[in-house]
């Protein structure tokens, strides 16, 4: 037998099961037909008796064939509600009665002649929707040879006069069996045609069905939150990030409306329903769980009935900034540093030429000289620290557990500044898990290391800087370099993180300038405070959440 292909988008098992539940069906139905037919002939032919034209010649084998073809329909219908036997068994099994007594009914009732040859033409039509083109093409065919014996049967049988009249009606049995040709090739071609239809409209169903699994996996994985709502403000669908950045943790706390779950949110997108063109300004507001989130609102569908709310986390926004920001920086300073490097080599040798070569009797050029060096040597750090802004790549953030990685960096700075490990303490570093690159944490702590070194006094015992570690009220982890030199001046103190901007004549000004824009880099925040009592300074590192690594990784 012939059928359609499984469905694109389905397995072939599930395709096979979708064409074998839709043949059945078709079985069923036109059983049903079948049945109605045979039951309406049996009851003419029980309480009418011969009523032309049925049964009008034979009226006991009229009766006899209807009844028979009425059992076999109403057996048929359990079998097909029950599948066994199988599918073209019986449908083979059904054309072939159909084809039998159909002829015996019309032969009963008087031949071609009585009008009912048409129950033949329905019969193979059927045939041709239910099997393939084989089975309909051999059972028009058995229909035709039905038709002719039928017809030809009064000759057959030796009746007088049989022969004239079998001769005369050879025209109309031979138009009928090529009807019945005909509705055979074209019942097959409307069956193929209506199951390419049919597995058409599947695969598109499919497909659609696929379309929007897809389009909702995207926007439940979105870093963006997602809601979407009527302009009453029902809510029918809200991502993930959503319900994190309005702190909706299970289902039992998810709201049917946007009122419910956020009525500062729900108060915006009515003001942005209003045609004014106040009411269209966005507002950033603070949810529930302490994310600061700017709305973005557009209209959907041709009758804008659904509402498409966007949600942006400001952190990540002002993070996505800074790595612009950062990456137009870098482009500058690569500029910069490449054409200050070559004079200043060259300035670098001329005076190391002029020392060789001048009398060393004069002091004036030899202070000269050496003011020349130490000012190139300078202008040489600077120029180092500044292409470290331009050399800086994509981020990349792992978990680190803080104690220990603090202990691997202290002794590793302590023998590059040749300055004894007893001068660094930490305390409270148990148990802090945070999110960062490893190399760029290590250049944020030493420019903070450096930066406490250059403001205390020499090492005599006492440690010159401490590690403290903690959490903030969001429950971020932090960490403070705390030292105990002379501290800042609270003038100058909203000034220390400009670049440029040094308090001593050997700095360059670029330490905390780096060690800031590494810390945003890496969604971190480096903040001052001044120390206690007002002696020495305090940097405090605020890093980002352990758990929300991945989504760091993502920027």
């Amino acid at each position: 037998m012939e059928s359609a292909l499984p469905p694109s988008g389905l397995s072939k098992a599930e395709g096979q099961a979708t064409v074998e539940a839709q043949n059945w069906k078709l079985l069923k139905y036109f059983n049903f037909y079948r049945l109605a037919i045979a039951i309406a002939a049996s009851a003419i032919a029980i309480f009418i008796g011969k009523y032309p034209p049925f049964g009008e010649v034979h009226p006991g084998l009229f009766l006899s064939s209807s009844v028979v073809y009425a059992i076999i329909s109403l057996t048929a219908v359990f079998a097909i509600h029950w599948r066994k036997p199988d599918y073209e068994s019986q449908a083979t099994l059904l054309s072939f009665s159909d084809v039998t007594l159909l002829t015996i009914v019309m032969h009963a009732s008087g031949g071609l002649a009585s009008g009912l040859g048409l129950m033949l033409v329905v019969a193979i039509a059927g045939t041709s929707l239910m099997l393939g083109k084989r089975l309909t093409i051999f059972y028009a065919s058995l229909a035709t040879i039905a038709v002719l014996l039928e017809h030809s049967w009064s000759w057959l049988t030796g009746a007088s006069g049989a022969e004239t009249e079998m001769m005369q009606g050879f025209p109309q049995v031979g138009l009928f069996g090529i009807g019945l040709y005909a509705t055979a090739f074209f019942g097959y071609l409307l069956a193929t045609r209506l199951r390419a239809t049919e597995e058409l409209a599947q695969r598109r169903g499919v497909d659609v069905a696929n379309l929007t699994q897809l389009n909702e996996l995207v926007i439940q994985r979105m870093q963006s939150g997602v809601v979407i709502c009527d302009p009453q403000g029902n809510i029918r669908l809200i991502n993930q990030s959503a319900l994190k950045y309005l702190g909706i943790h299970n289902e039992a706390e998810k709201k049917s409306t946007l009122n419910e779950i956020s009525p500062d949110l729900a108060i915006q997108l009515f003001q942005w329903l209003g045609n004014s063109a106040v009411n269209r300004g966005r507002k950033v507001f603070t949810s529930p769980v302490g994310y600061t989130l700017l709305p973005r609102f557009v209209s959907l569908g041709d009758n804008n009935a659904v509402k498409l709310i966007f949600l942006e986390d400001m952190a990540v926004l002002k993070q996505q900034a800074q790595q612009l920001k950062m990456a137009a920086l870098a482009r500058l300073t690569a500029s910069i540093a490449h054409e200050i490097r070559n004079p200043l080599g060259a300035l670098t040798n001329a005076a190391q030429l002029l020392g060789e070569t001048m009398d060393t009797d004069n002091a004036e050029e030899k202070r000269l000289v050496k003011i020349i060096e130490e000012q190139s040597k300078r202008m040489n750090v600077i120029v180092q620290n500044v292409t470290q802004l331009s050399r800086r790549d994509r981020i990349n953030p792992v978990q680190l557990e803080l104690d220990s990685w603090l202990e691997d960096f202290l002794r590793q700075y302590s023998e590059t500044v040749s300055v004894p490990r007893e001068a660094f303490v930490t305390h409270g570093m148990h148990d802090i898990d945070v999110c960062v690159d490893p190399d760029q944490l290590y250049q944020i702590i030493s420019n903070l290391c450096q930066n406490a070194l250059r403001h205390s006094p020499p090492f005599t015992g006492t440690p010159l800087i401490k590690f403290q570690g903690g959490r903030d009220g969001e429950d971020r982890p932090t960490v403070d370099v705390i030292d105990w030199g002379a501290g800042v001046n609270p003038d100058i103190a909203d000034n220390i993180f400009d670049p440029f901007f040094t308090t001593t004549p050997k700095g360059t000004g670029l330490g905390l300038y780096i060690a800031r824009e590494l810390c945003e880099g890496n969604g971190a925040s480096l903040n001052y405070h001044p120390g206690e009592g007002g002696v020495g300074s305090r940097f405090r590192v605020t890093f980002v959440r352990a758990e929300d690594c991945a989504e760091l990784g993502t920027l």
